[in-house]
Protein backbone atom coordinates (compact mmCIF):
# COMPACT_ATOMS: atom_id res chain seq x y z
CA UNK A 1 0.00 0.00 0.00
CA UNK A 2 2.55 2.50 0.64
CA UNK A 3 4.25 1.86 -2.57
CA UNK A 4 1.21 2.43 -4.19
CA UNK A 5 0.66 5.32 -2.33
CA UNK A 6 4.26 6.79 -3.42
CA UNK A 7 3.12 5.94 -6.93
CA UNK A 8 0.49 8.22 -7.20
CA UNK A 9 1.97 10.94 -5.38
CA UNK A 10 5.06 11.05 -7.84
CA UNK A 11 3.00 10.63 -10.30
CA UNK A 12 0.70 13.91 -9.64
CA UNK A 13 3.80 15.91 -9.14
CA UNK A 14 5.19 14.73 -12.57
CA UNK A 15 1.25 15.95 -13.76
CA UNK A 16 2.30 19.28 -12.13
CA UNK A 17 6.19 19.40 -13.51
CA UNK A 18 4.49 18.83 -16.99
CA UNK A 19 2.39 21.79 -16.48
CA UNK A 20 5.09 24.24 -15.17
CA UNK A 21 7.57 23.38 -18.44
CA UNK A 22 4.66 24.30 -20.66
CA UNK A 23 3.72 27.42 -18.57
CA UNK A 24 7.53 28.29 -18.98
CA UNK A 25 7.33 27.50 -22.73
CA UNK A 26 4.27 30.85 -22.90
CA UNK A 27 6.75 33.07 -20.42
CA UNK A 28 10.10 32.17 -21.69
CA UNK A 29 9.50 35.18 -24.24
CA UNK A 30 8.72 37.83 -20.80
CA UNK A 31 11.49 40.26 -21.33
CA UNK A 32 13.71 41.02 -18.62
CA UNK A 33 14.37 38.09 -15.76
CA UNK A 34 11.75 35.71 -15.31
CA UNK A 35 10.75 33.80 -11.87
CA UNK A 36 7.77 32.08 -10.56
CA UNK A 37 6.28 29.51 -8.39
CA UNK A 38 4.69 26.55 -10.67
CA UNK A 39 3.50 25.08 -7.43
CA UNK A 40 1.70 27.98 -6.50
CA UNK A 41 -0.10 28.23 -9.76
CA UNK A 42 -0.50 24.63 -10.16
CA UNK A 43 -2.49 24.54 -6.59
CA UNK A 44 -4.39 27.85 -6.96
CA UNK A 45 -5.64 26.71 -10.50
CA UNK A 46 -6.32 22.88 -9.32
CA UNK A 47 -8.60 24.21 -5.95
CA UNK A 48 -10.27 26.35 -8.74
CA UNK A 49 -10.90 23.05 -11.14
CA UNK A 50 -12.93 21.47 -8.20
CA UNK A 51 -15.37 24.04 -8.67
CA UNK A 52 -15.83 23.64 -12.06
CA UNK A 53 -17.87 21.52 -14.52
CA UNK A 54 -18.55 20.72 -17.89
CA UNK A 55 -16.27 22.02 -20.75
CA UNK A 56 -14.39 24.74 -18.54
CA UNK A 57 -13.42 21.96 -15.84
CA UNK A 58 -12.09 19.15 -18.95
CA UNK A 59 -9.56 22.37 -19.88
CA UNK A 60 -8.49 22.76 -16.72
CA UNK A 61 -7.74 19.41 -16.01
CA UNK A 62 -5.87 19.00 -19.70
CA UNK A 63 -3.81 22.10 -18.73
CA UNK A 64 -2.57 21.03 -15.61
CA UNK A 65 -2.58 17.44 -16.55
CA UNK A 66 -4.60 16.43 -13.54
CA UNK A 67 -5.00 13.04 -12.73
CA UNK A 68 -5.84 11.57 -9.05
CA UNK A 69 -8.27 13.21 -6.71
CA UNK A 70 -8.53 15.98 -4.40
CA UNK A 71 -6.72 14.12 -1.44
CA UNK A 72 -3.63 13.47 -3.18
CA UNK A 73 -2.80 17.07 -3.46
CA UNK A 74 -3.62 16.84 0.69
CA UNK A 75 -0.90 14.31 0.97
CA UNK A 76 1.60 16.17 -1.44
CA UNK A 77 1.25 19.49 0.47
CA UNK A 78 1.92 17.54 4.15
CA UNK A 79 4.53 15.57 2.44
CA UNK A 80 6.77 18.89 1.38
CA UNK A 81 5.71 20.81 4.44
CA UNK A 82 7.03 18.41 7.16
CA UNK A 83 7.95 20.10 9.97
CA UNK A 84 11.30 21.02 11.16
CA UNK A 85 12.89 23.08 13.82
CA UNK A 86 15.91 22.82 11.73
CA UNK A 87 16.45 23.38 8.13
CA UNK A 88 14.76 25.08 5.30
CA UNK A 89 11.26 26.68 5.82
CA UNK A 90 8.93 26.08 3.58
CA UNK A 91 5.63 27.24 4.02
CA UNK A 92 1.95 26.87 1.69
CA UNK A 93 -1.41 28.54 1.97
CA UNK A 94 -4.14 28.72 0.36
CA UNK A 95 -7.55 30.82 1.13
CA UNK A 96 -10.99 31.83 -0.14
CA UNK A 97 -12.25 35.27 -0.10
CA UNK A 98 -16.05 34.90 -0.86
CA UNK A 99 -17.84 37.92 -0.95
CA UNK A 100 -19.55 38.13 2.57
CA UNK A 101 -22.78 36.21 2.14
CA UNK A 102 -22.08 34.17 -0.61
CA UNK A 103 -23.22 30.48 -0.44
CA UNK A 104 -20.46 28.36 -0.95
CA UNK A 105 -21.55 24.72 -1.21
CA UNK A 106 -20.79 22.48 1.21
CA UNK A 107 -19.01 20.28 -1.17
CA UNK A 108 -16.48 22.60 -2.62
CA UNK A 109 -15.90 24.16 0.45
CA UNK A 110 -14.88 20.53 2.27
CA UNK A 111 -12.69 20.12 -0.42
CA UNK A 112 -11.04 23.33 -0.07
CA UNK A 113 -10.58 23.45 4.04
CA UNK A 114 -9.59 19.33 4.18
CA UNK A 115 -7.78 18.83 1.23
CA UNK A 116 -6.06 22.36 0.13
CA UNK A 117 -6.59 23.56 3.78
CA UNK A 118 -7.68 26.74 2.70
CA UNK A 119 -8.61 29.46 4.83
CA UNK A 120 -12.11 31.33 4.64
CA UNK A 121 -12.34 34.65 4.58
CA UNK A 122 -15.65 36.94 3.30
CA UNK A 123 -15.00 40.28 2.12
CA UNK A 124 -17.17 42.88 0.98
CA UNK A 125 -16.02 43.54 -2.53
CA UNK A 126 -18.38 46.68 -2.85
CA UNK A 127 -15.42 48.40 -1.44
CA UNK A 128 -12.65 47.16 -3.63
CA UNK A 129 -9.85 48.87 -2.01
CA UNK A 130 -10.53 47.57 1.48
CA UNK A 131 -10.95 44.42 0.30
CA UNK A 132 -7.83 44.33 -1.78
CA UNK A 133 -5.97 45.41 1.61
CA UNK A 134 -7.30 42.59 3.32
CA UNK A 135 -6.24 39.83 0.70
CA UNK A 136 -2.82 41.63 0.58
CA UNK A 137 -2.63 41.36 4.28
CA UNK A 138 -2.89 37.50 4.53
CA UNK A 139 -0.35 37.09 0.96
CA UNK A 140 1.99 39.27 2.95
CA UNK A 141 1.71 37.64 6.09
CA UNK A 142 2.15 33.73 4.66
CA UNK A 143 5.19 35.17 2.31
CA UNK A 144 7.14 36.97 5.78
CA UNK A 145 6.47 40.41 4.14
CA UNK A 146 8.18 39.36 0.73
CA UNK A 147 4.66 40.17 -0.94
CA UNK A 148 3.44 43.27 0.56
CA UNK A 149 1.16 44.83 -2.13
CA UNK A 150 -0.05 41.95 -4.39
CA UNK A 151 -3.15 43.26 -5.95
CA UNK A 152 -3.29 47.27 -6.87
CA UNK A 153 -5.90 49.77 -7.69
CA UNK A 154 -8.50 47.97 -10.09
CA UNK A 155 -7.15 44.68 -10.25
CA UNK A 156 -10.62 44.12 -8.41
CA UNK A 157 -14.05 45.60 -8.53
CA UNK A 158 -17.47 45.55 -7.78
CA UNK A 159 -18.38 42.82 -9.56
CA UNK A 160 -15.64 40.38 -8.10
CA UNK A 161 -17.35 37.58 -6.33
CA UNK A 162 -14.63 34.99 -4.99
CA UNK A 163 -10.56 35.13 -5.19
CA UNK A 164 -8.88 32.11 -4.12
CA UNK A 165 -5.41 32.62 -2.91
CA UNK A 166 -2.54 30.88 -2.78
CA UNK A 167 0.74 31.86 -1.07
CA UNK A 168 4.31 29.96 -0.97
CA UNK A 169 7.31 30.77 1.18
CA UNK A 170 10.80 29.49 0.93
CA UNK A 171 14.09 30.06 3.50
CA UNK A 172 16.92 27.87 2.62
CA UNK A 173 20.34 27.26 3.79
CA UNK A 174 23.10 25.93 1.57
CA UNK A 175 24.78 22.53 2.86
CA UNK A 176 27.56 24.35 1.35
CA UNK A 177 27.40 28.20 1.16
CA UNK A 178 29.24 30.58 -0.29
CA UNK A 179 31.96 32.92 2.13
CA UNK A 180 30.97 36.62 1.40
CA UNK A 181 34.86 36.87 1.31
CA UNK A 182 35.18 34.74 -2.44
CA UNK A 183 32.12 37.20 -3.28
CA UNK A 184 33.99 39.09 -6.25
CA UNK A 185 33.19 41.25 -8.77
CA UNK A 186 32.71 39.62 -12.53
CA UNK A 187 31.33 39.79 -15.45
CA UNK A 188 27.98 38.88 -17.14
CA UNK A 189 27.16 38.41 -20.75
CA UNK A 190 24.05 39.52 -22.44
CA UNK A 191 24.61 39.06 -26.19
CA UNK A 192 26.98 41.76 -26.90
CA UNK A 193 26.19 43.45 -23.95
CA UNK A 194 28.97 42.71 -20.80
CA UNK A 195 27.41 43.44 -17.47
CA UNK A 196 29.78 43.71 -14.26
CA UNK A 197 27.96 42.09 -11.06
CA UNK A 198 28.88 40.39 -7.79
CA UNK A 199 29.62 36.56 -8.60
CA UNK A 200 29.99 34.12 -6.05
CA UNK A 201 32.40 31.72 -5.78
CA UNK A 202 33.36 28.19 -4.41
CA UNK A 203 34.77 24.84 -5.06
CA UNK A 204 32.91 22.02 -3.23
CA UNK A 205 31.56 18.60 -4.44
CA UNK A 206 28.44 18.77 -5.93
CA UNK A 207 25.89 16.62 -8.32
CA UNK A 208 26.93 17.50 -11.64
CA UNK A 209 25.67 16.84 -15.34
CA UNK A 210 27.07 17.68 -18.44
CA UNK A 211 26.65 17.46 -22.46
CA UNK A 212 26.92 19.25 -25.14
CA UNK A 213 24.14 20.97 -25.10
CA UNK A 214 24.08 22.32 -21.02
CA UNK A 215 25.95 22.23 -17.73
CA UNK A 216 23.42 20.96 -15.59
CA UNK A 217 24.43 21.69 -11.48
CA UNK A 218 22.91 21.15 -8.14
CA UNK A 219 23.21 23.07 -5.33
CA UNK A 220 21.27 20.90 -2.06
CA UNK A 221 19.94 22.61 0.94
CA UNK A 222 19.89 22.23 4.42
CA UNK A 223 17.78 19.72 5.93
CA UNK A 224 17.08 17.71 9.68
CA UNK A 225 15.26 14.01 9.02
CA UNK A 226 14.69 11.67 6.56
CA UNK A 227 11.43 12.36 5.88
CA UNK A 228 12.00 15.87 5.24
CA UNK A 229 12.56 15.79 1.41
CA UNK A 230 15.67 17.08 -0.37
CA UNK A 231 15.44 20.17 -1.63
CA UNK A 232 17.87 21.54 -4.16
CA UNK A 233 18.58 24.89 -6.66
CA UNK A 234 19.67 23.23 -9.96
CA UNK A 235 20.97 25.44 -12.59
CA UNK A 236 20.95 24.79 -16.43
CA UNK A 237 23.68 26.48 -17.79
CA UNK A 238 23.47 26.34 -22.09
CA UNK A 239 26.89 26.21 -23.92
CA UNK A 240 25.48 28.70 -26.15
CA UNK A 241 21.16 28.43 -26.92
CA UNK A 242 18.81 27.37 -24.38
CA UNK A 243 18.58 23.54 -24.57
CA UNK A 244 15.47 21.77 -25.64
CA UNK A 245 13.60 21.76 -22.22
CA UNK A 246 11.23 18.81 -21.66
CA UNK A 247 10.31 16.78 -18.98
CA UNK A 248 12.13 13.82 -20.28
CA UNK A 249 15.26 15.90 -20.99
CA UNK A 250 15.12 16.95 -17.33
CA UNK A 251 14.88 13.61 -15.82
CA UNK A 252 17.61 12.04 -17.73
CA UNK A 253 20.30 15.01 -17.17
CA UNK A 254 19.39 15.16 -13.23
CA UNK A 255 19.04 11.45 -13.35
CA UNK A 256 22.59 10.70 -14.89
CA UNK A 257 24.11 13.74 -12.70
CA UNK A 258 26.90 12.28 -10.56
CA UNK A 259 29.08 13.49 -7.84
CA UNK A 260 31.79 15.75 -8.78
CA UNK A 261 34.25 18.61 -7.48
CA UNK A 262 33.21 22.14 -9.22
CA UNK A 263 34.41 25.55 -8.99
CA UNK A 264 31.40 27.08 -9.17
CA UNK A 265 30.66 30.77 -9.72
CA UNK A 266 27.64 32.30 -10.20
CA UNK A 267 25.56 35.89 -10.13
CA UNK A 268 23.99 36.93 -6.68
CA UNK A 269 20.81 38.08 -7.75
CA UNK A 270 17.34 39.49 -6.62
CA UNK A 271 13.90 39.21 -8.88
CA UNK A 272 10.92 40.72 -8.25
CA UNK A 273 8.57 39.85 -11.16
CA UNK A 274 4.67 39.97 -11.67
CA UNK A 275 3.11 38.71 -14.09
CA UNK A 276 -0.67 38.35 -15.75
CA UNK A 277 -1.55 34.71 -16.70
CA UNK A 278 -4.80 35.39 -18.64
CA UNK A 279 -3.35 34.79 -21.78
CA UNK A 280 -0.99 32.16 -21.32
CA UNK A 281 -3.68 30.00 -19.78
CA UNK A 282 -5.80 30.59 -22.87
CA UNK A 283 -2.77 29.39 -25.05
CA UNK A 284 -2.51 26.62 -22.93
CA UNK A 285 -6.33 25.63 -23.96
CA UNK A 286 -8.03 26.64 -20.86
CA UNK A 287 -10.20 29.57 -23.11
CA UNK A 288 -13.71 28.97 -21.63
CA UNK A 289 -12.82 29.55 -18.21
CA UNK A 290 -12.33 33.16 -18.99
CA UNK A 291 -15.62 33.66 -21.07
CA UNK A 292 -18.97 33.94 -20.84
CA UNK A 293 -19.32 30.55 -21.18
CA UNK A 294 -17.79 29.23 -18.01
CA UNK A 295 -19.33 27.24 -15.67
CA UNK A 296 -18.13 27.24 -12.27
CA UNK A 297 -21.67 25.88 -10.46
CA UNK A 298 -19.50 23.59 -8.04
CA UNK A 299 -18.64 26.44 -6.32
CA UNK A 300 -22.16 28.22 -5.44
CA UNK A 301 -24.86 26.40 -7.48
CA UNK A 302 -25.21 28.79 -10.11
CA UNK A 303 -23.60 29.91 -13.19
CA UNK A 304 -22.99 33.40 -13.04
CA UNK A 305 -19.54 33.25 -12.15
CA UNK A 306 -16.29 33.80 -14.84
CA UNK A 307 -12.17 34.01 -14.53
CA UNK A 308 -11.80 36.96 -14.87
CA UNK A 309 -7.91 37.32 -14.12
CA UNK A 310 -5.34 34.95 -12.72
CA UNK A 311 -2.06 37.07 -10.94
CA UNK A 312 1.27 35.85 -9.80
CA UNK A 313 4.09 37.82 -8.15
CA UNK A 314 7.16 36.49 -7.16
CA UNK A 315 10.11 37.26 -5.05
CA UNK A 316 13.51 35.45 -5.08
CA UNK A 317 16.53 36.24 -3.70
CA UNK A 318 19.94 33.78 -4.16
CA UNK A 319 22.90 35.17 -1.68
CA UNK A 320 25.97 33.54 -0.37
CA UNK A 321 24.15 31.50 2.73
CA UNK A 322 20.61 30.32 0.28
CA UNK A 323 17.69 30.92 -1.52
CA UNK A 324 14.90 32.96 0.20
CA UNK A 325 11.74 33.10 -2.11
CA UNK A 326 8.20 33.90 -1.68
CA UNK A 327 5.26 33.83 -4.64
CA UNK A 328 1.18 34.34 -4.37
CA UNK A 329 -1.21 33.69 -7.14
CA UNK A 330 -4.39 35.26 -7.08
CA UNK A 331 -7.59 33.69 -9.12
CA UNK A 332 -10.55 36.54 -9.63
CA UNK A 333 -14.27 35.25 -9.95
CA UNK A 334 -16.69 37.65 -11.26
CA UNK A 335 -20.41 37.94 -11.57
CA UNK A 336 -21.15 37.95 -15.42
CA UNK A 337 -23.08 41.00 -16.93
CA UNK A 338 -26.60 40.48 -16.95
CA UNK A 339 -28.11 42.01 -19.87
CA UNK A 340 -30.51 45.07 -19.49
CA UNK A 341 -32.93 45.87 -22.86
CA UNK A 342 -31.71 49.62 -23.32
CA UNK A 343 -34.88 52.46 -22.92
CA UNK A 344 -34.36 53.45 -26.28
CA UNK A 345 -33.71 50.80 -29.41
CA UNK A 346 -31.59 52.76 -32.35
CA UNK A 347 -33.24 52.22 -35.80
CA UNK A 348 -31.31 50.63 -38.31
CA UNK A 349 -33.26 51.48 -41.72
CA UNK A 350 -31.30 50.87 -45.05
CA UNK A 351 -33.55 53.18 -47.47
CA UNK A 352 -30.93 55.21 -48.75
CA UNK A 353 -27.55 54.67 -50.70
CA UNK A 354 -25.21 53.25 -48.46
CA UNK A 355 -21.54 51.16 -49.13
CA UNK A 356 -20.40 47.28 -48.05
CA UNK A 357 -17.72 45.35 -47.22
CA UNK A 358 -16.82 41.63 -46.88
CA UNK A 359 -13.89 41.79 -44.66
CA UNK A 360 -11.56 38.85 -43.40
CA UNK A 361 -11.67 39.21 -39.43
CA UNK A 362 -8.40 37.57 -38.84
CA UNK A 363 -6.12 39.58 -41.94
CA UNK A 364 -8.70 42.47 -41.45
CA UNK A 365 -8.38 42.26 -45.65
CA UNK A 366 -11.13 43.90 -47.41
CA UNK A 367 -12.88 41.24 -49.54
CA UNK A 368 -15.27 42.89 -50.92
CA UNK A 369 -16.61 46.72 -51.31
CA UNK A 370 -19.66 48.46 -53.21
CA UNK A 371 -22.45 50.73 -52.99
CA UNK A 372 -26.08 50.33 -53.56
CA UNK A 373 -27.23 53.41 -55.19
CA UNK A 374 -30.64 51.71 -56.61
CA UNK A 375 -31.58 48.24 -55.22
CA UNK A 376 -32.04 45.89 -58.33
CA UNK A 377 -33.24 42.10 -58.65
CA UNK A 378 -31.06 39.67 -59.98
CA UNK A 379 -31.97 38.34 -63.05
CA UNK A 380 -32.36 34.42 -63.22
CA UNK A 381 -30.74 32.18 -65.78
Amino acid sequence: MKKLFLTLLLFSQLCADQFALDLYSKLRGTEGNLAFSPYGIYSNLSLLYYGAEGETAEQIKNVLHLSGDAKSFHRQLTGLTHKTKQGYQLYIANALFPYQGTHLLPAFEKIASQNFEAELHPVNFGEPSKAADLINSWISEKTEKKIPHMLQEGDIDTSTRLVLANAVYFNGKWTSPFSPKATKPGLFHVGDETLEVDMLSQTSSFSYFENEELQALSLPFIRQGTEQPLLKCVILLPRENESNLSLENLDTWLQNAKPADVNVQVPKFCIRKQIGLNQPLKELGMSTAFSYGADFSKINGGKDLFLSSVLHETYFSFKENGVTAASATTSQLSLKSIYIPPEKVIPFIADHPFLFMIIDSHSQAILFMGRVTKPEKCHEN
